[in-house]
């Protein structure tokens, strides 16, 4: 199940937060002493008004609420929304992975992945193409890990040749109870954990094949395959390769 890469550019994903707060109208106040300036002699009258206003206003309050608002609360809600939210921007297809697509850059795609999912799990480094990941093309091959999330990077690949560049991703199985990052799926909708008979309406050419030496196995196109707990119509996905991959 060896599959084809097409090339892209990468894209690169920002996010900003936004804090604002705002203070107390005191323009009523200037108004109702107006009068008094006629009145009381001016020097008094302006250090006793602009003192209070100027030092009671919300600079020793709003200030600690607001940090603390946007380093604790802001920060853990994204972490634990992302996961989810922003996984989802990563469409599983057989050009790449999201906007990183194969023949791309590592140190581009990594950055574009990182921004959505954050840091990596495991990053192997460039290590010798005949180990760690089986046998892959090339002269050198770097793993990169989020999760049950793999993407795999060579100088050598059927896409092009004398570059370092993106070919491979490898999406599950799970390696707990649940898929991490969880919510990625291809532009018909189908993830893991998606029906057999989910897949073969979105994709009426998949074929479906028993198991052989890993398991059953599903083939959307020659650059796009996965594997399956069955092939009935009630098995489901657990898993997606896009890519080449490396042997044994």
């Amino acid at each position: 199940m060896r599959t084809r890469l097409v090339t892209a550019s990468a894209l690169f994903v920002a996010v900003s937060i936004v804090a604002a707060c705002g203070g107390d109208d005191s323009s009523a106040s200037t108004s109702t002493f107006a009068p008094l300036v006629t009145t009381v002699p001016p020097p008094a009258t302006t250090t006793t008004i602009a003192s209070p206003v100027t030092t009671a206003a919300p600079a020793t309050t709003l200030a600690p609420t607001t940090t603390a608002v946007t380093s604790t609360t802001v920060g853990a809600s994204t972490t634990t929304a992302t996961s989810v939210q922003a996984a989802a921007t990563l469409v599983l297809s057989d050009t790449g992975l999201g906007d990183a697509a194969f023949g791309a850059d590592p140190d581009e795609v990594v950055s574009y992945v990182r921004a959505i999912l954050g840091p990596p799990t495991r990053d192997s480094g460039w290590v010798d193409p005949l180990q760690t990941f089986g046998v892959c093309p090339g002269n050198e091959v770097r793993g990169v890990t989020w999760h049950d999330l793999q993407l795999l990077f060579s100088d050598e690949s059927i896409v092009l040749n004398g570059r370092r560049h993106f070919f491979n991703y490898v999406y599950g199985p799970a390696s707990g109870s649940t898929v991490l990052p969880d919510g990625m799926r291809t532009a018909n909708g189908i993830g893991i954990g998606s029906s057999v008979a989910d897949l073969r309406d979105a994709y009426p050419d998949a074929q479906v094949y028993p198991e052989e030496i890993f398991g059953p196995y599903f083939v959307v196109n020659e650059n796009f395959t996965g594997f399956l707990t069955g092939v009935t119509d009630a098995d489901t996905i657990i898993s997606f390769i896009g890519g080449l991959g490396c042997g044994e």
